[in-house]
């Protein structure tokens, strides 16, 4: 066996091995062999005739060019060790001992095999083997065939279904689990006998001011922050728990084997602390907060997405604290989801019903003395609750997604209030109303205004349309920007709200062209008493006056707060000194008692006290 072939053999484990006899002279050439026709020599399948004991007797030229060789070089040795990949070698004891076993398995099967040629190339072999009967004894016949493009074909294709496999299974950004892989997961037999055992914890993880990310810096740095907590939540994600991108900017963990809720919520800490670093991106530092919402599985009937909802709901209560904490899912927390989603589907109905209402409160031009318009505010008729203001629904709404219908709905109100208004003899007074940012950021707003105003016959110039701070951050302030230039555009006056409780007023200032700012009422509230509010809202009137905007004070409810506004020259005021918000039909008896407006409201700053208007709702 000195020289090297490459011929099909069988391994062998695959027949029964017994003394080898030592051969007495060469094999019988191939003309003796009654098993080998001529037209064995015109086949296009390699054909190799062994002895018992697996030398080759014959071979046809399909073999000799299969396996690079000739039948000359390889009659009458063992070659079967020969034709495996390099590393691949079976034991030469176990060759030389070898014997075929006629009664062996091997015949009643096709073998698929990597070999090699004599030139070192390895291909695929499909070869089967046949037991012959011949006057001299039995004879194997190994009949072969390179089937190489087909199998690296099949390969191909099974690489490029598990790529598509992964795909289906895995968020395309992060490469962390998607929903899919997350339902298979929940249904598997490990987590659901942990579910059974009650050790199982989620972690649902919101990032924090995600859009400011990707509003100042850009999506690419948007998508670089993602990436960054889909790294924390690898570092942190156990042998047998799952990571997941479930939405935007929400992932979750869903950690097998936590027993207690003081494991689970050293996890979550542990990522929260792991956010301390700032990602570095493009030499610019990135402050990625995290809001995490935690549950422990409580008892052996809660299965996954029970878990995952009660994790949503602790992460709501944990954004709605301040943010960049850890909430923990406990009952009673439950309890006020639930009532929250009641009051949601009753938002649903109050929308339907005709539940909503608007009242209106006047606004004071100082430098004249007049009333110039009113600010609808938003009111419902909660059957159950009473009259609710906007702070006792905004939320729930949001959440509910039905915030844009009550800002259209509101819109429609406010419209007609402004309408009765008019037809009272009211013709000059403007009307200020609200829009979230998901009414705001449809491009459908500006023009469904305008065909509210024109079935009213109003005209775009009479109302403002105030958006706040948050609303520039939540929809995206490039977004707004152009919402704002449509209604700009169109003709209607644009008013930034509640200006002092947002992250960038002056920056927003610059950035989107608003007609107006609003000071919110926390400004006016210390104005009396702290003499730094006193002179931060003096700057912002001053700057407002240089950029051409104008003022309006909210919040005004004491004289001496009225007498240092006007000493600060701020132009307009909104408030309890000069009204409470009255429903439409009490706003019109109200003008009529109070018009013109008594002579306190037009002395100027060294005016000393304020004349009560009534009536007062």
């Amino acid at each position: 066996m000195a020289e090297q072939s490459n011929i099909p053999h069988p391994h062998p484990a695959d027949a029964a091995q017994g003394p080898s006899a030592d051969r007495a002279g060469p094999s019988r050439p191939v003309d003796d062999l009654s098993c080998c026709p001529q037209f064995l020599n015109r086949t296009q399948d390699a054909i190799i005739v062994q002895d018992i004991e697996g030398h080759v007797e014959w071979m046809n030229p399909a073999a000799e060019a299969m396996f690079a060789t000739s039948l000359d070089r390889v009659r009458g040795i063992k070659v079967m060790a020969h034709v495996l990949p390099d590393g691949a070698r079976v034991d030469p004891a176990k060759v030389a001992a070898f014997r075929y076993d006629i009664h062996s398995a091997i015949f009643d099967r096709d073998h698929l095999a990597r070999h090699k040629r004599a030139t070192g190339e390895t291909f695929w072999n499909l070869h089967s083997f046949t037991l012959l009967a011949t006057p001299t004894g039995h004879k194997i016949a190994v009949t072969c065939r390179d089937v190489t493009g087909t199998v690296e074909t099949e390969q191909d294709l099974r690489r490029a279904m598990a790529r598509l496999q992964h795909a289906a299974h895995h968020d395309d950004l992060t490469g962390l689990a998607n929903r899919k892989r997350l339902s298979q997961y929940l249904a598997s037999d490990i987590v659901v006998r942990a579910l059974a055992e009650r050790r199982v914890g989620v972690l649902h993880l919101d990032l924090d001011k995600f859009k400011e990310i990707n509003d100042t810096l850009g999506h690419a740095a948007g998508d670089a922050a993602l990436l960054h907590v889909a790294d924390l939540l690898r570092r942190f994600c156990g042998p047998q728990d799952l990571a997941c991108r479930i939405g935007g900017d929400e992932f979750l963990l869903v950690c097998l084997g936590m027993a207690t809720e003081e494991a689970l919520l050293t996890r979550a800490e542990l990522l929260l602390g792991a956010t301390d670093d700032p990602l570095m991106w493009k030499n610019q530092a990135i402050r990625v907060g995290l809001s995490i919402g935690a549950c422990l599985a409580q008892n052996n009937k809660e299965n996954g997405e029970t878990l995952i909802h009660h994790a949503d709901q602790a992460l709501y209560e944990a954004k709605t604290r301040g943010r960049s904490r850890v909430q923990l899912y406990t009952p009673a927390l439950g309890q006020v989801q639930i009532a929250q989603n009641r009051m949601a589907r009753e938002l649903r109905l109050a929308t339907t019903e005709k539940q909503l209402t608007v009242h209106l409160q006047p606004q004071l031009d100082l430098t004249r003395g007049h009333i110039t318009g009113c600010e609808t505010l938003l009111r419902w008729n909660h059957p159950r609750l009473g009259q609710l203001p906007p702070g006792a629904f905004f939320e729930t709404a949001r959440r509910a997604g039905v915030l844009a219908d009550l800002d259209y709905q509101s819109m429609h109100l406010s419209l007609d209030a402004l309408k009765r208004l008019h037809e009272a003899g009211f013709e000059d007074l403007t009307l200020s109303l609200n829009v979230s940012a998901e009414a705001l950021t449809d491009v459908n707003y500006a023009g469904l205004l305008d065909w509210a105003l024109q079935s009213r016959g109003l005209k775009p110039a009479q109302i403002c349309v105030e958006i706040t701070e948050t609303t520039i951050l939540q929809g995206g302030g490039r977004t707004i920007a152009t919402a704002v230039d449509r209604l700009k555009r169109m003709g209607a006056r644009v008013a930034l709200d509640d200006f002092g409780t947002g992250y960038a007023g002056l920056a927003h200032i610059s950035e989107i062209e608003v007609d107006e700012i609003k000071l919110d009422c926390s400004l006016t509230a210390n104005i009396a008493t702290d003499p730094r509010n006193r002179a931060i809202v003096r700057s912002i009137i001053e700057l407002c006056r240089k950029l051409g905007t104008h003022v309006t004070a909210e919040g005004v409810e004491t004289a001496e707060q009225l007498r240092l506004l006007r000493v600060a020259r701020c132009p307009a005021i909104q408030g309890f000194v000069l009204a409470h918000p009255q429903p439409c039909d009490d706003m019109i008896a109200w003008l009529s008692a109070n018009l013109p407006l008594p002579a306190d409201f037009d002395k100027g700053p060294d005016t000393p006290r304020v004349t009560r208007l009534h009536p007062r709702a």
